[in-house]
């Protein structure tokens, strides 16, 4: 009997908590930049993708995954994850966790939460699909259509969710899609390309948002997306850095010193053939003969640009003496 005693003794003592929980970040390696904190046991903080905007910054970026504290028990790695998601908002670090404070919703809390966000977007303030919404909450989209438009769930509260300030900002009525900002942002630069702020041609401009020529045509000629406005891209100061509109490479100093000579030879003031051109910028005549063509519409325009002192000492000898 004694021993049967000590056996219930047993079965009645409270099972210990589970410590396998941890809490992880990832971020940026170059930058060290945090960009996602989130809770998990076993290989969690390596596996499945998370949101979006989160799965974007991975795929575009070298990073890594910090284990921030470990042997947690599930409670204590959600108040840890929730302290550090706030110290960071906090910071002005700009987060990726879709969920406010990264808090496990319960049921009905997420159920609320979606029945407020349709609530929105039958008032037109939001633009946001099932597809969307079910990747803000976590949840399968299936639910989601469910909850919109059954009336499964008619008894559950709607509820405002605490992070309602991003999600307007990212789905009101007139927010653009990526292609669409993508195309807002082409429209800018081409109009920038035309006041000749910018230094770069259609072909470069489709290169660096990676499209065909042909596309960036069609947006410039408005057969293509008529409605979608001018956009400032966000890298804006990148873009003019890469264009610089008073940047001279290289290539363009040679060619804009032919066209210096050129024009010199052609007024008289030098006696040279293509070939003693190209001996003293040393490029081939070849090259100098392009600037030559009776096809206006094929022959080489470029600025032109003066040869510096070493070069202008080599063409003394081709002066023409009057």
């Amino acid at each position: 009997m004694a021993e049967d005693k000590d056996s219930n003794e047993v079965a009645d003592l409270p099972l210990k908590e589970s410590c396998d929980y941890y809490v992880y970040e990832y971020y940026i390696k170059e930058s060290e930049e945090v960009f996602y904190v989130g809770k998990g046991k076993g290989d969690r903080a390596w596996r499945d993708s998370r949101n979006f905007e989160c799965e974007k910054i991975k795929d575009e970026y070298h990073w890594e995954i910090r284990i921030v504290k470990r042997d947690c028990t599930e409670d204590e790695a959600l108040r840890i994850e929730k302290d550090l998601i706030e110290k960071y908002r906090k910071d002005g670090v700009m987060l990726t966790n879709v969920m406010p404070g990264s808090v496990k919703p319960t049921e009905k809390e997420t159920i609320g939460y979606v029945k407020y966000l349709a609530f929105l977007i039958e008032k037109k303030v939001l633009n946001i699909s099932n597809a969307d919404i079910a990747n803000l909450l976590l949840i399968n989209q299936t639910v989601v259509w469910n909850i919109i438009n059954t009336e499964n769930y008619a008894d559950i509260d709607t509820l405002l969710p605490e992070n309602i300030n991003e999600i307007i900002h990212k789905y009101h009525v007139n927010a653009y899609d990526e292609d669409q900002i993508k195309v807002g942002n082409i429209k800018y630069i081409l109009n920038l390309m035309e006041k000749g702020v910018l230094k770069l041609t259609q072909s470069q401009l489709a290169e660096f948002y990676e499209m065909t020529p042909s596309n960036v045509s069609s947006i410039k000629k408005e057969h293509t997306h008529p409605n979608i406005p001018m956009l400032i891209p966000e890298n804006i100061g990148e873009i003019f850095k890469k264009y610089d509109v008073f940047y001279v490479s290289e290539e363009e100093k040679i060619r804009g010193m032919i066209m210096f000579i050129l024009r010199l030879r052609n007024e008289g003031t030098l006696k040279m053939t293509n070939r003693d051109v190209g001996k003293v910028l040393g490029v081939s005549d070849y090259l100098v003969a392009e600037f030559n063509r009776s096809n206006e519409d094929r022959k080489y325009i470029f600025k032109e640009y003066r040869p510096n002192e070493e070069i202008m000492a080599k063409l003394a000898s081709y002066f023409v003496i009057k």
